[in-house]
């Protein structure tokens, strides 16, 4: 145990750097139930599903920036500006609501959209920045303790949620808390980080046209690449419509209570992607990787399938939480494992071309083909129930189309690993050594 805590030279660094992960994770955890909950009291339920259209557009937008700037600039200073900039747009965002002619309906947008930008911009320049700071072994001992504050802030930000449920704090003042959070953690920045001496790359960084162009030529011609950017794109699709049948059916049935449900169900999968965790990597460790690849479309077909025979929103709710976990954990293990085998030159921009981008468009897609349906259904007069069915029975087609890019896959992996794109001196031997021949034989 004494090596997980940072020694007493290093515990005022690691204390501020967790501090900041905490704040920001706090913060996404309060603001992702406020939002959805608010939105929906607003307006029509599926119109949130336009909102996940304009999100996920803003996303392709906001990682092509970050691939820009996050070289460009020092780090340090990159992430005060950060911290600023979203302690002020906290601030803004709260005053809104003493602002008579400013529609709700704008305001939980607003926040939603902010709260997902940050949920996917922050870690990833914090997580940089800990590298930067710590030596490899340094962070192999301390990176992991500072982790632990992004687990403790989700919980505390998700139970401030479900208490605002109860005693009715309030969107304008949790907006506030949050901002007072942020300049908080700027503060402790300025004076605990400005010290550190992070040197800004001089490398140049891609821009958007050249990741997809790379990302494409790469994928077109390594066939295990080509599957599993097709399977992303199914998956995009499948969670976004499984997301939305969950916060639809939780809604129309509890009403009132829905934020405290939907704070206590963010809450849970937390806590079961806590404990699956360990689960995936002995998993990962024991299981051959291709293999892998065919978990996630069985769970989301389990999970479409309790939606379409379950229509309770218990179960609903159930099928969402399953695909989802696994799709954080034990999906996320084996996709990680298998982009190792891409050439160091070209890894980030195939890794953010396959997890950023391609979940991006499948949820526009999926969140387009629902939205779509539901409009048609009301103009003709369709029962609601009508409507999900076609819409769930569209995912469980593109699941199967899932378990089938699954399937080549597995079937495709070892060929794969034998083109010449993936060669690398250092690494060749190890990667035949993982490849079941037996196996191909039989097929």
């Amino acid at each position: 145990m004494q090596s997980f805590f940072p020694r007493p030279s290093e515990r005022a660094l690691a204390l501020t750097l967790g501090f900041i992960l905490f704040v920001n994770y706090l913060a996404m955890g309060v603001t992702k139930v406020v939002a959805v909950s608010g939105f929906l009291g607003q307006v029509r339920d599926h119109y949130i599903l336009l909102v996940w259209i304009v999100d996920m557009i803003l996303l392709i937008i906001a990682s092509s920036a970050q691939s820009y700037f996050i070289d460009r600039i020092n780090r340090v200073r990159l992430l005060k500006i950060v911290l600023v900039a979203f302690s002020l747009l906290y601030l803004l965002l709260g005053l809104t609501f003493l602002w008579k002619a400013f529609p709700l309906t704008l305001s939980y947008t607003l926040i939603y959209l902010l709260n997902d930008q940050q949920w996917r911009f922050f870690p990833v320049l914090f997580w940089i920045l800990a590298n930067d700071v710590y030596p490899p072994a340094q962070g192999k001992r301390l990176i992991p303790f500072i982790g632990n504050f992004a687990f403790l802030g989700t919980l505390t930000g998700l139970g401030i949620a479900t208490l605002d449920a109860y005693i009715h704090v309030g969107a304008m003042r949790l907006l506030l808390l949050n901002a007072s959070f942020f300049f908080l953690a700027f503060l402790f920045a300025r004076k605990r980080l400005d010290a550190l001496n992070i040197p800004t790359s001089a490398s140049k960084t891609p821009t958007l046209a050249e990741t997809f162009k790379d990302s494409l030529e790469f994928i077109r011609t390594v066939p295990t690449f080509g599957y599993l950017t097709l399977g992303m794109l199914f998956t995009g699709i499948i969670m976004s419509i499984l997301l939305y049948e969950s916060i639809y059916s939780a809604r129309s049935t509890l009403g009132g209570d829905f934020q405290a449900f939907y704070a206590q169900y963010n809450l849970a999968i937390v806590l079961a992607s806590l404990g699956m965790q360990f689960f995936s990597v002995r998993l990962v460790e024991r299981m051959e990787t291709r293999k892998g690849f065919l978990i996630q479309p069985v769970t989301m077909i389990a999970g479409v399938a309790l939606s379409l025979f379950f229509p309770h929103f218990l179960a609903i709710a159930l099928g969402h939480g399953i695909a989802r976990v696994t799709y954080e954990t034990v999906d996320l293990s084996f996709r990680k494992a298998v982009q190792s085998i891409v050439p160091n030159e070209k890894r980030g921009r195939v890794s953010m071309f396959i997890d950023s981008y391609l979940p991006s468009l499948g949820t526009i897609v999926g969140s387009l083909i629902a939205f779509v349906i539901i409009t048609i259904g009301l103009e003709i007069g369709w029962e609601r129930l009508l409507a999900s069915r076609i819409y769930l029975g569209f995912a469980m087609l593109i699941g199967f189309g899932g378990l089938w890019t699954g399937l080549k896959v597995y079937r495709s992996y070892a060929d794969s690993l034998l083109n010449w794109k993936l060669k690398r001196r250092s690494r060749a031997a190890d990667l035949l050594s993982d490849i079941d021949f037996s196996e191909r034989t039989k097929e």
